[in-house]
């Protein structure tokens, strides 16, 4: 089947974060394989600009005069003569304004419609009393979504027919993923130079705000006494608040803070790294999560969205529920207590799982199928009777 979608979305590089990572790696993957795919960007240009790529072209659309108008000047674009397309899929990858425009742009151009929910689209939109009937709407017009984990599958299922629902896991190319030797010998300087030798080194990397629970784990290191062991490396957007409770707490935390890398960047510092920390609140599936296991580094994690299914049981002396502070404190004491030997064994074992389990050629192969199933199953509109 000859495929043509517009992809919507809200995180597409050149902005930061690991939704545009993901959106940038699915859509070349996709386009790869043969499908033409149309991205439609909405971000904080100032004017409308097209420009053509491989198998598909990039709209960069301004969203800087409310949504209403934002999405009727792309829809006068795409509708023109000289951008009129015929497409078989409309997909709304995350973000607010992709969610609003699925079901009318689906009714419009004539093509089955798909969600593809990100961590914050159900989180925080079902919560939220203006966003709430938005994400149903959508919901209803897909005629598939795709979820990123095995906790938001169960909470979805219970609004929708199970059998809409596809668990797609974030991938990675680990042939490509991969620390040289140079960025070994960068990393083992820089700790050298500023770690305590008797100290373990955490990361913390990526958008570091209050959903990824940065000052409720380092809270829980002071209260479980912990501080002498750790240096705590931190690399990303802070949070003020976090960036505050840093401050105060200058005097009892030893850590290095640094602005946020590119990921390739980020390769010669996760060696630098004995574990990398993730206790987020709610999460999706976060990127760093399988960077850091693919090179071979374990993590200590709340289990939080799809982190649980890429840990399964055998890590779970290193996870704890989230936000739960004794179940925090037990694993920054395993951590704490853990010889080189055993940290090493357990990054082995994570890092196989990831290669097996969570690599970027089986993630597209299950896009396929998704893209496959809604075709199938499309229908135009979306109101319920």
């Amino acid at each position: 089947m000859n495929m043509r979608l517009l992809w919507l979305t809200e995180n597409y590089p050149p902005r930061r974060g690991g939704m545009a990572q993901a959106c940038d790696r699915i859509v070349d993957n996709l386009r790869k394989s043969g499908i033409e795919i149309d991205i439609a960007h909405f971000s904080q240009t100032t004017s409308s600009k097209v420009i053509q790529q491989q198998n598909g072209r990039l709209f960069n659309i301004p969203a800087i005069e409310g949504p209403g108008h934002s999405l009727n000047c792309f829809y006068n674009l795409i509708s023109s003569s000289e951008y009129k397309t015929r497409y078989t899929h409309i997909v709304a990858f995350g973000g607010y304004l992709p969610i609003l425009a699925l079901p009318i742009f689906k009714c419009w151009l004539e093509a089955c419609a798909i969600t593809l929910l990100r961590g914050n689209d159900f989180d925080l939109g079902i919560f939220s009393p203006s966003r709430r009937q938005i994400l149903f709407d959508a919901l209803d017009a897909s005629s598939v979504v795709s979820v990123l984990s095995s906790d938001q599958r169960q909470k979805l299922a219970h609004f929708i027919d199970e059998d809409k629902i596809f668990t797609i896991f974030n991938g990675i190319d680990c042939k490509d993923w991969h620390a040289d030797p140079t960025d070994m010998e960068t990393a083992q300087s820089w700790r050298k130079e500023n770690v305590e030798q008797q100290r373990k080194v955490v990361g913390l990397i990526g958008q570091l705000k209050a959903k990824k629970g940065g000052t409720f784990f380092l809270g829980n290191v002071l209260s479980a006494n912990l501080e002498e062991k750790f240096h705590f490396l931190l690399i990303g957007d802070i949070a003020e608040e976090m960036a505050a409770w840093l401050e105060e707490k200058k005097d009892r935390l030893s850590y290095t803070r640094l602005e946020f890398l590119d990921r390739w960047e980020l390769l010669s510092w996760y060696p630098a790294c004995d574990f990398i920390a993730l206790p987020s609140f709610y999460d999706g599936m976060p990127n760093v999560l399988l960077e850091a296991g693919a090179l071979g580094i374990p993590v200590i994690a709340a289990r939080a969205g799809g982190i649980p299914d890429v840990l399964g049981k055998d890590f779970s002396n290193f996870s704890f529920h989230p936000g739960d502070k004794h179940g925090c404190r037990a694993a920054l004491w395993n951590i704490a207590n853990l010889d080189s030997e055993k940290r090493n064994e357990v990054g082995k074992l994570l890092k196989s799982r990831i290669e097996s389990d969570f690599n970027s050629e089986k993630e597209t192969e299950e896009y396929i199928r998704l893209l496959g199933k809604a075709h199938g199953s499309s229908q135009i509109g979306f109101m319920k009777t």
